[in-house]
Order: structure tokens, then C-alpha cells, then sequence
């Protein structure tokens, strides 16, 4: 009877330290917050939009260690919205992504999905972008290839790159 007990309280203990530790990989993912780019081309395939900019809005996790998660969004005038999402890693100074994209263009002619690399800098959050993508057009049934790159300003509030400095901003702006 003693070791039934013995092997039930043995149980239940690894049960109980299992939840906790899920539990607290759970936690680990910390919203840093959410912030606004300009995006500035400087490089494209195609010459017409050398020079053109539009607004990136997107916010960071940290997963934990050098570990960085990005989800965000741009919504060209005109367009169908360009959905954006991804991974990445602090290499010394430089927050480096590497995103998925997709766009659902308004017109419904055609779909554009690529890959992105981002580099952004960890004091002013400023960086640079190429984007590889495939554009499927859906009336000719023909695929085609598109680059473009450029540099990203930032333009909204400063996203602090850490979870225990993204606490003390919150609890700051809980004292204005």
C-alpha cells in the first residue's frame, strides 16, 4: 500500500512539474510592441517604382534568448493588403528577419508571394530590406519573378528590444 502511495505521489509530482514547465515555455514569447516603418525603394526590377515609399506597421516578440518573432503588415493605396511574417535572431547589434509575404491584389488578376530579408538596427530600429517574391498572374496562368529592396525609417514609437525593458516602459506610461 505504501509504495501504491509512494508511486502516486511520484506521479502526480512529474504531472505538476510537466504543467509548470509547459506553463512557462508558454511564457516565454514576450510582446514588445508595435511600431511604423517608412519603406524607401531603392532597388527594384522595375524602374517605375525606384524611389516610391509606403508604410510597414508591425510588431516584435521576443522568444526568448537572441530569439525574435515579427508579424506586420502593409496596406498599399489602391491594393489589396501585403501580410507579413517571420522570424529572426540579434546578431550583435543588427536584428536580422527573414519574413514571408503575401498579397491578394484588389483586382483579383493576380497573387505575389516572396521572401524577405530584413536588417534593423538595434538602437535606432532604421534598417534595410530585399524582397524576392513570385507573382502568379491568374488570366494568363503565368508565373513571373520581382526584387526589390530598400531602407526602413523608423516612424512610430521606438520598440525597446527587451521584455524587461518593454515592463518598465509600460509601467512609465501607467505614471503619465
Amino acid at each position: 500500500m505504501r509504495a501504491k502511495i509512494a508511486v502516486l505521489s511520484l506521479t502526480a509530482l512529474v504531472i505538476l512539474g510537466l504543467s509548470v514547465s509547459q506553463a512557462l515555455a508558454v511564457n516565454s514569447v514576450n510582446y514588445l510592441g508595435k511600431t511604423t516603418w517608412t519603406a524607401a525603394i531603392t532597388d527594384d526590377t522595375d524602374p517605375t517604382a525606384m524611389g516610391n515609399a509606403f508604410t510597414v506597421t508591425g510588431g516584435i516578440s521576443k522568444v526568448g534568448d537572441e530569439f525574435y518573432l515579427f508579424q506586420g503588415y502593409v496596406i498599399p493605396e489602391g491594393d489589396g493588403p501585403f501580410v507579413l511574417s517571420g522570424s529572426g535572431f540579434m546578431n550583435g547589434n543588427t536584428l536580422v528577419f527573414t519574413l514571408s509575404s503575401s498579397q491578394d491584389h484588389t483586382n483579383k488578376t493576380h497573387r505575389d508571394s516572396g521572401v524577405m530579408h530584413v536588417s534593423i538596427d538595434k538602437t535606432t530600429l532604421n534598417g534595410t530590406f530585399y524582397d524576392i517574391s513570385t507573382i502568379f498572374d491568374k488570366d494568363a496562368r503565368t508565373f513571373g519573378q520581382h526584387y526589390t529592396a530598400g531602407t526602413l525609417t523608423l516612424k512610430g514609437q521606438p520598440i525597446p528590444l527587451a521584455p524587461a525593458l518593454a515592463g518598465l516602459q509600460q509601467l512609465l506610461l501607467l505614471d503619465q
